[in-house]
C-alpha cells in the first residue's frame, strides 16, 4: 500500500511538471488582446506571441508569470506607434480618428488575467478606452498594484476612472496630457471640465505625475489624499506648472463666503510619510520651505529648474535665502539634496548640515556659495557619496573627513593652490570626477582608482608629465579630458591598458615626442582623441595598428611631418582635424573614400594639388576646411552633389574661375578669401540660409545684387578688395534681421548616473561631459587704419559687420543700414561714396568699428555720434568734410588726428586747425588749386620741367623746317620784316 502511494506521488509530480506551464484561458486571452492591439508588424515583441502554437506563454516577451501558480502577474506592452499609411492600408482605405491613435484601452480583455498585479502599458499608444470598457472596471482584479500608464495621450479626465482602485499602490502618469488645458481626447478619453481629482487611493504609495502641463493652482487642488490613512512614499511631480506646491496665505471664496487662511498645516499630514518628492521644473516659493518641516520621513528632495514665472527679485530661481536658516537644514532623515538653479545661499562649511548623519548626495550647482570667515572647524556625521557644486572659489573644509565619495563634482570654482591629490587618494571608490575650471597647480601624484571612469580636470594649470603608469592607476577610465593645462613630456605608452577608454583629450598642453602604438591597439574602444595644439611631432601612426574604431580624430596645431596616411581610409571617421601641421604631398584623393566623414580639415599644411574630385563623393560632408594649402585649378562642379554642407573655408590658396558648385547646397559659412575667383558677385548667395560670407581678395565685378538682402540671416559679409561697382542696395537693411543661432555639436557620453526615483542607490545626477566633435572655426578680418581686427572661433558667434572697403562703391551712404542694429564693424573705407555722414549711426550701438575713410563725403559730422559708447575705431580720414570735429567725450575721447586727416576744412582737436580763423568754406567740394603746393592736383615742378621740354622742341621742329622748304623760309621772313617795321612804326609814333 505504501509503495503504491510513493508510485502515486510520483505520478502526480511528473504530471504537474509536463504541465508547468501558463493557463490555457490566459494564453487565448493574450492572444486576443494581441488582435485588438495595433502594431508595427516586424519591429515589436507581439508579432512573436503565439508563433509557436506550443510554446509558453509564461516564456513571451513582456509577460511574467507566478512561480507557483503559473499565472500572469506581470503583463508589459511597448508597442511601435503603427505610421497611418499602415494603418490605412489595414483597414481598406476607412478610418476613424480613434483608429489613428492606435489603439484604445478595453478593460475586458485585461480581466481574465485574475491574478494580474501589474498591467504596464507606457509608450505613445493608448489615447482612451471603449465605452463602458474604462479603467474603473479593472477593480475586478483584487490583487492590481501597479499601473504604468505613461507616455500614452490621457488627459485629465482619466482621473475620475482610476480613482475606482483603491488596490493601486503604484501608478505612473508621466509624458501624458493631464494638464487642464490640454483639448486632445479620443474614444472615451474626451476633455472633461478640468476639476477632475484624482481620490480614494489610500494605498498608494508611488504616484508619477511628472511632465503633464498640469496648471493647477496648487498640488493639493489636483489630488484628494486621506491625511489620516494616506501611505504616499514617492511623489513626482515634475515639470508641471503647479503655482505653487501648497495653498499659500490668501482668501478663499467659497460661493457664500470668503475665507482667508494661513498654510494649512493640516493638510500637510497627507505628506508625512513621504520619502521622495521631486519638483523640478515647477513655480515654489518660500511657502513651501515653510511647509518642509512637516515632512519628516524625507529622504530624497529635489527642487531644481523651478522656472519661476518671475514676480521675485531673481528671474529663473526657485527659492532665496541662505541654507543653513531655512527648514532643510532640520529634516535630518534626508539622504539626497538636489537644489541645483536656484538662488540659495550655500555656507562653503557646510555646517548647517552637520547633524545629517544619513545624508549621502548633494546637487547644489548654480547657487551661490558664500564663504564663511569665522567658521569653526567640526567634523561631520555624514559620509556623502556624491558632491557637486559650482562657483565654489575654496575647497570645502569638510572634504577632509570624506572617505566615501562617488562622484565629486567642483568646477568652475577657481579654487587655486597644489592639485588635491589627497581628495582622490582618501576616495577609493570615485567613479566620476570633475575639477574643471579651477586654478590647480602642481603635478599629479594620483593614486590607484579601480573604479573611476570619468575624469576632467580641464582648464587648470597643472604642470609637470603624467604618471608613466596612468593606465595601470585608471585601468576602468572610459572618459577623461586633461586640456588646458601646462601638462609636457611625452604621451605615456600605458594609456593602451586602459581597456575602456572610449574619449581622450589632452589638447592644448605642452606634450612632445611621437604618439604611442598603444593608441591604436587591436581591440581598443577608443573612438574619440583630441592631441590639438600640442607639439607633438613624427608621422601619423608611423607603425602599422587598429585605427578601426576611430570616429573623432583630432591631431590639429602640432608638428606632424610626412604624407597622410592612407590607413586613415579604413576608419569610420566623421571628423578628421590634420590642419595646422607641416604634413606634405598632395591632398590626398583617397580621403573621398570615408563616406562617414561629416567634417574634414586639413589647412595650414604642405599640401598641394588641386582639389580631388573624388571629394563628392561624401555625401554627408558638413564642413570643408582646405585653406592656406597652395591649391590651383578650380573647384569641381561635382560638389554641387553635396547638399549637406553647411561651412567651406578655402580661402589663401590660388584657386579660379566661380563658385556656382555651392548653390544647392545649405550653406551657413563660405569663406574664400585671397583667391584669384572672378566675374559677378552670384545672385544665388541671397537665397541661402548663409551667415558668414567672406570673399575678401579676390576679382569679384559688376554690382551688388539686391538678392542679397533676402538672406535675412546673414551676420558676416567681407566684399572687401575687389571690384563690384554701383549703389550699396538701399534694401541692405533687410539682413541681420535674425538672431544668430549658435550651432553646438557636443558629444555626450552619459556615465553611471541613474534617475532618482528607480535607482536611487546608484546616482542622481546623469553627469556628462561634453566634447566639441566638429570642426566649428570661422573667422573673419575687418581692417581699418592699416590695422587687422579678427574674430575667430566661438567669439564669431556674435559677431554682425559689413566690410565693402577697397571697391568702386559710388552713391550715397544708404539710410538703411542704421537699422542693423546688431552690427558691430562697419567699413566702407577706400570707394566713391559721396554725400553726407547720416546721423542715424547714432542707432548702432553695438558698433566698434566704423571706417568711412578715403571716400568723397561732404558736410560736418553728425555730433550725435558721440553716443557710440562702443566704438573703439572711427575714421573720417580723406574727405571733403567741413565744420568741427565731435566733442572730445566718451569714446570720442579716445581717437587721434589720425582719424580726421586729409580734410582741409575740418578743424577742432585733436586737429590743429584752429576753428576761430575764419576759411571760405565752399558750398560744393573744393575744386583743386593747381598753384597751391601739396594741395593741387599737379606737381608744379614737374610742370616746368615738361613745360621748357615741349618749348624746345617746337623750336627744334621751326628751324628745321625753314632750313628744308625755301618757299616757307621766306614767307616766315617776310613776316619777320613786316612785324619788325610795325613795331618800329608804333613806338616812332608814340616817341613823336
Amino acid at each position: 500500500m505504501t509503495n503504491s502511494k510513493i508510485l502515486y506521488l510520483w505520478l502526480l509530480i511528473l504530471f504537474v511538471a509536463s504541465c508547468y506551464c501558463c493557463w490555457n484561458e490566459e494564453r487565448t486571452a493574450l492572444l486576443q488582446l494581441k488582435e485588438n492591439i495595433k502594431y508595427s508588424i516586424g519591429n515589436d515583441y507581439l508579432s512573436l506571441w503565439g508563433a509557436n502554437e506550443t510554446s509558453d506563454c509564461c516564456q513571451w516577451e513582456g509577460i511574467v508569470c507566478s512561480n507557483t501558480t503559473r499565472r500572469v502577474i506581470e503583463l508589459s506592452i511597448a508597442v511601435k506607434k503603427i505610421s497611418q499609411e499602415e494603418q490605412l492600408s489595414t483597414l481598406n482605405g476607412t478610418y476613424s480618428d480613434d483608429i489613428l491613435r492606435n489603439w484604445l484601452f478595453n478593460a475586458s480583455l485585461f480581466v481574465p488575467f485574475k491574478n494580474l498585479k501589474a498591467p504596464l502599458l507606457p509608450g505613445h499608444s493608448l489615447a482612451g478606452w471603449v465605452k463602458n470598457e474604462g479603467f474603473e472596471k479593472l477593480r475586478r482584479l483584487r490583487k492590481l498594484e501597479v499601473l504604468d500608464l505613461s507616455g500614452n495621450s490621457f488627459n485629465r479626465s482619466i482621473f475620475e476612472s482610476l480613482s475606482q482602485l483603491p488596490s493601486l499602490k503604484s501608478l505612473k502618469l508621466s509624458h501624458n496630457q493631464i494638464g487642464s488645458g490640454s483639448d486632445i481626447g479620443f474614444g472615451y478619453n474626451k476633455p472633461g471640465p478640468g476639476s477632475e481629482r484624482l481620490s480614494g487611493l489610500d494605498k498608494l504609495e508611488i504616484l508619477d505625475l511628472n511632465y503633464n502641463n498640469l496648471e493647477d493652482e496648487n498640488f493639493l487642488s489636483a489630488l484628494e489624499l486621506n491625511t489620516s490613512r494616506t501611505a504616499l512614499k514617492k511623489l513626482d511631480l515634475r515639470y508641471n506648472r503647479f503655482q505653487s506646491f501648497m495653498p499659500n496665505e490668501g482668501t478663499y471664496n467659497s460661493g457664500r463666503f470668503l475665507f482667508h487662511f494661513i498654510l494649512p498645516l493640516p493638510a500637510l499630514g497627507a505628506l508625512r510619510n513621504i520619502e521622495y518628492l521631486l519638483l523640478d521644473g515647477n513655480t515654489l516659493d518660500e511657502n513651501f520651505l515653510r511647509s518642509s518641516g512637516v515632512m519628516s520621513s524625507l529622504k530624497v528632495l529635489s527642487v531644481a529648474q523651478c522656472n519661476l514665472n518671475g514676480t521675485l527679485p531673481l528671474q529663473g530661481a526657485c527659492f532665496t535665502g541662505n541654507v543653513a536658516s531655512s527648514p532643510l537644514s532640520r529634516l535630518l532623515s534626508l539622504e539626497y539634496l538636489l537644489i541645483a538653479n536656484n538662488n540659495f545661499e550655500i555656507p562653503i562649511s557646510f555646517a548647517s548640515f552637520g547633524n545629517h548623519s544619513k545624508l549621502k548626495f548633494v546637487i547644489a550647482d548654480y547657487n551661490s556659495v558664500i564663504v564663511q570667515t569665522t567658521a569653526k572647524s567640526w567634523i561631520p556625521k555624514f559620509q556623502l557619496e556624491a558632491l557637486s557644486l559650482f562657483n565654489c572659489s575654496q575647497m570645502p573644509n569638510f572634504l577632509h573627513y570624506q572617505h566615501h565619495l562617488r562622484l565629486l563634482r567642483l568646477s568652475r570654482c577657481n579654487i587655486g593652490g597644489d592639485f588635491p591629490n589627497w581628495l582622490l587618494e582618501n576616495n577609493s571608490r570615485l567613479g566620476e570626477v570633475y575639477l574643471d575650471g579651477n586654478a590647480f597647480a602642481g603635478s599629479l601624484q594620483l593614486p590607484f582608482l579601480p573604479n573611476l571612469k570619468a575624469l576632467d580636470i580641464s582648464n587648470n594649470k597643472i604642470q609637470g608629465q603624467l604618471p608613466p603608469n596612468i593606465g595601470s592607476i585608471f585601468p576602468n577610465l572610459e572618459i577623461s579630458t586633461m586640456s588646458n593645462n601646462m601638462l609636457e613630456g611625452l604621451l605615456p605608452s600605458s594609456f593602451a591598458d586602459m581597456k575602456n577608454i572610449e574619449c581622450l583629450d589632452l589638447s592644448y598642453n605642452k606634450l612632445n615626442g611621437e604618439l604611442p602604438i598603444g593608441l591604436a591597439r587591436e581591440g581598443s574602444k577608443l573612438h574619440l582623441l583630441r592631441l590639438s595644439n600640442n607639439k607633438l611631432k613624427g608621422e601619423i601612426f608611423a607603425v602599422s595598428g587598429n585605427i578601426n574604431n576611430f570616429q573623432y580624430l583630432y591631431l590639429d596645431g602640432n608638428n606632424f611631418s610626412g604624407p597622410i596616411p592612407q590607413k586613415l581610409s579604413t576608419a569610420p571617421l566623421q571628423t578628421l582635424d590634420l590642419s595646422y601641421n607641416n604634413l606634405s604631398g598632395n591632398i590626398p584623393a583617397w580621403l573621398g573614400n570615408i563616406s562617414s566623414l561629416t567634417s574634414l580639415a586639413l589647412s595650414k599644411n604642405h599640401l598641394k594639388g588641386h582639389i580631388p574630385p573624388d571629394y563628392c563623393r561624401l555625401e554627408g560632408l558638413e564642413v570643408l576646411d582646405l585653406s592656406d594649402s597652395s591649391l590651383v585649378g578650380v573647384i569641381p562642379a561635382c560638389f554641387s552633389a553635396i547638399r549637406e554642407l553647411k561651412r567651406v573655408y578655402l580661402s589663401k590658396n590660388k584657386l579660379q574661375g566661380e563658385f556656382n558648385m555651392f548653390s544647392n547646397s545649405d550653406l551657413k559659412v563660405l569663406d574664400l578669401r585671397y583667391n584669384n575667383f572672378s566675374g559677378s558677385i552670384p545672385k544665388w548667395l541671397g537665397s541661402l540660409g548663409i551667415t558668414t560670407l567672406l570673399l575678401k581678395g579676390n576679382h569679384l565685378q559688376g554690382t551688388i545684387p539686391t538678392e542679397f538682402c533676402r538672406a535675412s540671416e546673414l551676420r558676416i559679409m567681407d566684399l572687401s578688395h575687389n571690384n563690384p561697382s554701383g549703389p550699396i542696395p538701399h534694401c541692405v537693411g533687410n539682413i541681420m534681421q535674425q538672431e544668430s543661432i549658435i550651432e553646438v555639436y557636443p558629444y555626450r557620453l552619459h556615465t553611471w548616473g541613474r534617475d532618482a526615483v528607480e535607482h536611487v542607490e546608484d546616482s542622481m545626477t546623469r553627469f556628462t561631459i561634453h566634447f566639441q566633435v566638429n570642426y566649428a572655426w570661422v573667422g573673419a578680418d575687418f581692417t581699418s587704419k592699416h590695422n587687422t581686427y579678427s574674430y575667430e572661433g566661438r567669439v564669431v558667434d556674435s559677431m554682425a559687420g559689413i566690410d565693402l572697403s577697397n571697391n568702386q562703391l559710388s552713391g550715397e551712404i544708404p539710410r538703411e543700414l542704421c537699422s542693423l542694429t546688431a552690427m558691430r564693424a562697419l567699413n566702407l573705407s577706400s570707394n566713391r561714396i559721396f554725400g553726407t555722414i547720416i546721423s542715424e549711426f547714432s542707432n548702432l550701438q553695438k558698433i566698434e568699428i566704423l571706417d568711412l575713410s578715403y571716400n568723397e563725403l561732404s558736410g560736418r559730422i553728425p555730433p550725435q555720434l558721440v553716443e557710440l559708447t562702443t566704438l573703439a575705431v572711427f575714421s573720417v580720414a580723406h574727405n571733403n568734410l567741413t565744420g568741427t570735429t565731435p566733442q572730445r567725450a566718451s569714446q570720442f575721447a579716445t581717437f587721434t588726428e589720425s582719424s580726421y586727416e586729409g580734410n582741409p576744412f575740418l578743424c577742432g582737436p585733436p586737429l590743429h586747425n584752429n576753428c576761430m580763423e575764419t576759411k571760405e568754406i565752399p558750398i560744393s567740394p573744393p575744386e583743386p588749386d593747381c598753384c597751391e603746393d601739396n594741395h593741387g592736383f599737379l606737381e608744379m615742378e614737374s610742370f616746368y620741367i615738361s613745360f621748357l621740354v615741349a618749348y624746345a622742341n617746337v623750336v627744334l621742329a621751326l628751324v628745321v623746317v625753314l632750313c628744308v622748304n625755301p618757299y616757307w623760309r621766306n614767307v616766315w621772313f617776310y613776316y619777320v620784316e613786316s612785324f619788325m617795321y610795325l613795331c618800329y612804326y608804333y613806338f616812332d609814333s608814340k616817341r613823336i
